[in-house]
């Protein structure tokens, strides 16, 4: 053959190598992926998952705790409610929503608690009358709390000072109102308590009538019975009450408490609050804000009831401090807490609360404020905090907290009980 010849037969062999080499190739690849997909395909193993994610799962598809607190004809179990330090409590809820076409609501509850804490309330509410401009709320309960902690009078109270009484108390409130707007209510409230002070059961720590003088604790050593009359305004914006993502509630109530047996615990009370809750990325997170401030005022030759004091400390407020840590005639308290969702039904929150009570309303500022700051998680049934756990940290040591239901609460009836 012509050397010309063999030279352009060889380099049209050059040219269709070059051209079919690489989708030869990338053919063989392609198979070889597909092959490994396959293979794959045939092994898959279930994605890793936490033993407590696996726990709260089975919770949420189950409908665990939707199952235990829906009950049967009105009858289901209640968990929790009652006041800090109580221990688990829970009892039989007899909950109505139907009654007169669901124009009316009717609850009623007994509650124990591991520490023999009693509670017994009855609830009778027309929410909304007249067109909904008005509304109507009658409540009735029975505490008997046999350990309360004291640690003494003051913001310098001391750690080592604790103590116990025993509170027994029987309240009847009614409240009645307008709704000018949906969310706004103005009403006025009533209410007739009775009061039994008694030694402290918890015998771990000094009874606080033995360990306190009657000059420092008033009230101590005698307990009057009490009529009180107030009024209030609230207004509520939140998306959800039971577990908010949005919005707020603003609220003030003004409240006269009345010694009928003793003169000598005539006082009044103002109670402030603010709540807001600022969403982020479709309400994931949540930015939620609270103010809350409560005065007393007096005349000279009164006293404000120790057990009537505002009082700081615990799962509610300052949640580095025990329960019950200070008491004293005038509160106030800022919390702030951000939380974002995990996933569905779990959400986690990072929280800063500072504080502080005093004896003058001159004092109000935020200055010598205690503070405490931690995390928690927060679970969510039917978009409403079920149960929250939050972990405190302040100066005295941490505490952990177990509580049902969200940690702002807000309602527009005052109850006369003190706790």
């Amino acid at each position: 053959m012509h050397p010309l010849a063999v030279r352009l037969v060889t380099g049209l062999a050059g040219i269709l190598l070059a051209v079919q080499l690489p989708s030869v190739f990338g053919d063989s690849r392609k198979a070889g992926i597909e092959a490994s997909r396959d293979q794959k395909s045939q092994h898959l193993e279930p994605e890793d998952v936490s033993g407590t994610e696996k726990t709260l799962l089975f919770i949420k598809d189950k409908k665990v705790v939707e199952r235990i607190t829906a009950g049967i004809s009105g009858f289901r179990l209640k968990l929790g409610g009652m006041v800090t330090g109580s221990g688990f409590a829970l009892g039989p809820e007899y909950l109505r929503r139907d009654l007169a076409d669901g124009e009316v609501n009717l609850r009623s509850a007994a509650q124990f608690s591991f520490k023999n804490y009693q509670k017994y309330d009855l609830q009778f509410t027309v929410p909304s009358f007249a067109r909904d401009r008005l509304f109507f709320e009658f409540y009735s309960a029975y505490h008997r709390y046999p350990g309360l902690d004291y640690y003494g009078p003051g913001p310098d109270s001391l750690e080592q000072n604790r103590t116990n009484f025993k509170l027994e108390d029987a309240a009847l409130d009614a409240a009645f109102g307008v709704r000018p707007f949906p969310g706004f209510f103005l009403g006025v409230s009533g209410g007739y308590l009775r009061l039994n002070i008694g030694p402290g059961e918890n015998d771990d720590f000094p009874s606080t009538e033995d360990f306190f003088s009657r000059e420092e604790v008033p009230g101590i050593e005698r307990e009057p019975d009490f009529f009180r009359f107030g009024t209030f305004a609230l207004f509520d914006f939140r998306d959800n009450p039971a577990g908010a993502r949005s919005g707020g509630v603003y609220s003030l109530h003004f409240d006269r408490f009345s010694d009928r047996s003793l003169d000598r615990h005539n006082f009044r009370r103002v109670d402030f609050e603010a709540q807001q809750y600022i969403p982020f990325f479709n309400k994931r997170r949540v930015l939620a804000l609270r103010l809350r401030s409560v005065l007393t005022i007096h005349d000279s030759d009164q006293a404000v009831p120790f057990y009537f004091q505002p009082v700081l400390g615990g799962s509610d407020d300052l949640r580095g401090f025990p329960s019950f840590r200070f008491y004293d005639d005038n509160l106030l308290l800022a919390n702030l807490e951000y939380r974002w969702e995990v996933f569905s039904g779990l959400d986690t929150a990072i929280f800063f609360d500072m504080g502080k009570v005093f004896p003058h309303r001159t004092q109000w500022n935020f200055r010598n404020m205690e503070s405490s700051a931690g995390f928690g998680l927060r679970f969510n049934v039917r978009n409403s905090v079920f149960l929250r756990v939050d972990a405190g940290f302040g100066r005295e040591g941490p505490q952990v907290w177990f509580k049902f239901g969200d940690i702002y609460k807000n309602r527009p009836l005052r109850f006369s009980s003190p706790y």
